[in-house]
């Protein structure tokens, strides 16, 4: 009879000795689920917060982020089939389907198209997939040239297929793919070393025989037009420039080229793919690597008398009927890189070539052919110094120009035209123009008199209030390091400042013109712009706080908060890129929630759509397999207990040892938790008072855990949501899900001060995307005056604290418990940021203890 009790107790212990261990093993995968868990709810929540356009982001970072995405989540569901006896297989299929399709949005490939290496202008339209073919500059030109009608000269595109060619004979793609990897869009430092080398395997690289012969023979048939043989201008036509895009000064053009250099400078325009401002600007507007495929266009070099820019709507002046010309003499790269102030027209639609307002500077120098090839700058004859580049006739027929070229595109222009010596005028360039949408402010004062006015000359070139320290740019060496926020202030305008364009608050040079390359770069990047101040690299400082004010054209000295309070905040807009437009389809496979509701019988993996489904599948059931309930009546450790409560929502506790009093039955009082943590935090839920006075319009809080319509559509199911805790004496992991709210709160408190914490994670809202956002910030806020280092991005937050005496840890858990109630369903009534602030301070107030 002993042996035969002995051997029963033997086979007991021995059980519950298995049980133990095989509750240690599981509990370990759960561990790494609720890792996994919160790894992938922050990773999805950052990809959301670059879509708010605010960031500055690049393919390599949503390569990065889908690759860490879904290694995750992969982890995730391994743990829960490991929790599981590996019965959740067809999870683990869902994963790669959905990883799969995310993939395929990621890795989608726009192909370069076959076609002839070039192409003869009168072939070419914006028709078809032209576009891609020859890149926008040529493709607009071909547009003017043969639907539009108007002068433009004979010429031919070098195609984009020519670019595909020249890699794959030199066996550059590979090399070119790898180095632009490498680089990423917030690692300056790099870039110079990035684009050396391109530069270099580019220069080093042989044009293929069949292209420098499709050159020739374009050549000699561009001859045969012309009825001579002409040198050349070569100018970039990529895929994109010009035509989504302006590109702006950012590739090489080449002047006078005579036609045996035609391969070599061919080479060198490839090559300018890769300069530093060029892959800025190209990682900025989130294109592919293959999207920077080149074209090139191939024009006779006119004999140019004066050229200019035409911009059929003045860019500071889009509600008022009016163009804006300006002009210099020779050929026209004075007149957009800044280095000489150009004459300026602003003419109206109406009226004829009645100039509204006219500025002829004194134009000292231009630039001209020289005989054999190449340009030269050289001294104005004396007589023309101050005299006006054009006429009435030709600001007539520029007019003309204006009216047409907007009647076809129905959108403003920006148009490059050049006079020849026989008094013909030409146009070489026709793209979309950026027009500013912003005004200054109603009734606001054209200068405040109690500010110190610095300076209050020069053209705007982007309308915009910006302050900050004045940063003296004299070299490319100056736009290294450049600060956030930092006022760049120069002597020329510059297409290579893109590189510091999206940390500039505002740019102020001495000389330039507002049709210039810079200026279109800063319209499209936002940053208030004043050029041609004539003095402004004298008059400002380095280090000097200054505000400018490009709505009425002044800059004052220091700070001007009333300025800075009207303004919108600057965002960089990149909306219709491509790697924008690709982040929007990846988020739209991995955010969005389907399934929602536990006890529908669509929560199934197979129902899994995103990698959020799978997220809230994989949680959810691997709460069940933590939490199974015993056979018994009475409760053995390492069984589930229900939670007795008056609360409307049911707790199951997991006691792994110490947690609850021994020898309990299936249900629990809250006087019989022994869990240091868990009966702080539980004491601050239980606790809860809620607020008596609130703001005019804001309705009761007494249905706190009622779900709202629009929640339960959302899957939250009304006193039915269920919240497990698993607890120890001194450890809790507390998972609660209150309507479409989750959050995680795990704790260790202890004699031992260091080995003491707190993490709190927290997830979701029923309401709109602001209205949980602001709930995040109101839970941000509240627990940063808990002591807790904080980190939230929408509606995701996290949040820590550690090494704090027992008393105190239990103090903030009580508080974290209060919380937790207090703001369950607050985002339905967060109608506005002044209510959010209006709840923070009501809840220290009356639960923190913290006074005005």
């Amino acid at each position: 009879m002993n042996l035969l009790k002995r051997a029963w107790q033997y086979l007991a212990k021995t059980n519950k000795k298995k049980k133990t261990e095989d509750l240690a093993e599981k509990y370990a995968h759960f561990q790494r689920l609720l890792h996994a868990n919160n790894q992938v709810l922050a990773l999805m929540a950052d990809m959301e917060e670059k879509l708010s356009g605010d960031y500055l982001f690049d393919f390599q970072y949503i390569r990065s982020s889908v690759n860490e995405l879904c290694q995750e989540t992969s982890t995730l569901v391994a743990s829960l089939n490991s929790m599981g006896g590996w019965r959740y297989q067809d999870l683990s299929q869902a994963l790669l389907r959905i990883c799969s399709e995310v993939e395929k949005a990621l890795h989608f490939k726009r192909e370069i198209p076959v076609a002839p290496l070039v192409l003869p202008l009168e072939a070419i339209t914006l028709e078809g997939n032209l576009v891609e073919v020859v890149g926008g500059k040529n493709a607009n030109l071909g547009e003017v040239k043969n639907r539009v009608g108007l002068p433009v000269p004979h010429g031919f595109a070098v195609t984009s297929y020519a670019y595909k060619v020249f890699l794959e004979h030199n066996q550059l793609a590979a090399r070119i793919t790898e180095l632009l990897g490498w680089w990423r869009l917030e690692d300056l430092d790099s870039l110079a070393r990035v684009s050396e080398e391109l530069k270099e395997i580019v220069q080093a690289a042989q044009v293929p025989p069949e292209l420098e012969e499709a050159l020739n023979r374009a050549y000699e048939r561009l001859a045969e037009q012309e009825h001579n043989r002409p040198l050349l201008a070569m100018r970039s036509s990529a895929v994109g420039e010009d035509h989504t895009f302006t590109f702006a000064g950012q590739y090489e053009t080449y002047l006078n080229v005579p036609p045996a250099e035609m391969a070599a400078r061919y080479k060198d325009i490839v090559a300018s793919l890769f300069t530093p401002r060029a892959l800025f600007y190209y990682k900025n507007k989130g294109f592919r690597e293959e999207e920077m495929a080149m074209g090139v266009a191939v024009m006779p070099m006119i004999r140019a008398r004066a050229s200019g820019v035409l911009f059929t709507r003045h860019p500071e002046m889009a509600d008022q009927e009016v163009a804006l010309i300006n002009a210099v003499w020779g050929l026209g790269r004075y007149a957009v890189t800044g280095r000489v102030n150009p004459d300026q027209y602003v003419v109206p639609y109406r009226g004829g070539p009645e100039v509204v307002e006219k500025t002829i500077p004194a134009k000292e120098v231009m630039l001209v052919n020289t005989p054999g090839g190449g340009v030269a700058e050289v001294p104005v004859p004396p007589e023309m110094v101050q005299a006006p580049c054009l006429n009435d006739r030709e600001i007539g027929q520029l007019m003309e120009w204006a009216a047409i070229l907007e009647g076809h595109y129905g959108k403003p222009q920006d148009v490059e035209w050049t006079l020849d010596e026989d008094g013909r005028l030409w146009l070489l360039q026709s793209r979309p123009l950026q027009v500013s949408v912003k005004k200054a402010r109603a009734g606001r004062p054209r200068t405040l008199k109690q500010y110190t006015v610095l300076l209050d000359q020069g053209t705007v070139a982007c309308r915009g209030v910006g302050a900050g320290p004045v940063v003296l740019v004299r070299r490319q060496e100056d736009l290294k390091n450049f600060p956030e926020g930092g006022v760049l202030v120069a002597r020329h305008t510059s297409p290579r400042y893109v590189t510091v364009m999206p940390q500039a608050a505002a740019i102020i040079t001495d000389a330039g013109s507002p049709t210039g390359h810079m200026a279109l770069l800063a319209r499209e990047f936002r940053i208030p712009t004043i050029v041609n101040t004539g003095i402004a690299t004298q008059v400002l400082q380095p280090g000097q706080e200054v505000t400018v004010d490009a709505d009425y054209n002044n800059i004052y000295a220091g700070i001007v908060p009333e300025l800075l309070e009207s303004q919108e905040a600057k965002r960089n807009d990149l909306a219709e890129t491509p790697v924008f437009q690709t982040l929007k389809e990846v988020v739209r496979k991995v955010v969005p929630l389907n399934l929602l509701n536990p006890q529908e019988e669509t929560f199934t993996p197979e129902h899994c759509h995103t990698v959020h489904d799978i997220v809230r599948y994989a949680h959810e059931m691997s709460m069940r397999e933590m939490f199974k309930l015993g056979e018994g009546e009475v409760v053995n450790e390492g069984e589930a207990l229900e939670l007795e409560s008056n609360l409307p929502f049911q707790v199951s506790i997991l006691d792994l040892g110490g947690g609850v009093k021994k020898g309990l039955r299936r249900r629990v009082k809250s006087q019989q938790i022994l869990s240091l943590p868990f009966k702080a935090f539980w004491e601050g839920v239980t606790a809860m008072r809620w607020p008596q006075t609130k703001p005019a319009g804001v309705q009761g809080l007494a249905s706190v855990f009622v779900n709202t319509e629009a929640e339960v559509a959302q899957g939250a199911a009304p006193y039915r949501d269920r919240s497990f805790v698993i607890l120890s004496k001194n450890y809790m992991n507390f998972s609660i899900r209150l309507g479409y709210h989750l959050s995680m709160v795990e704790a260790y408190v202890g004699d031992q001060i260091n080995d003491n914490f707190i993490n709190f994670h927290f997830q979701g809202g029923g309401s709109t995307s602001e209205r949980r956002e602001r709930r995040t910030r109101l839970i941000a806020d509240i627990i940063d005056h808990l002591d807790l280092h904080c980190e939230w991005k929408g509606d995701h937050l996290e949040a820590r604290v550690a090494k704090y005496p027992p008393q105190e840890m239990a103090q903030r858990l009580s508080l974290l418990g209060k919380l937790t109630v207090y703001t369950k369903q607050l985002d339905m009534v967060l109608f506005s940021e002044g209510i959010v602030d209006w709840y923070i301070k009501d809840f220290l107030q009356e639960h923190a203890g913290v006074k005005n």
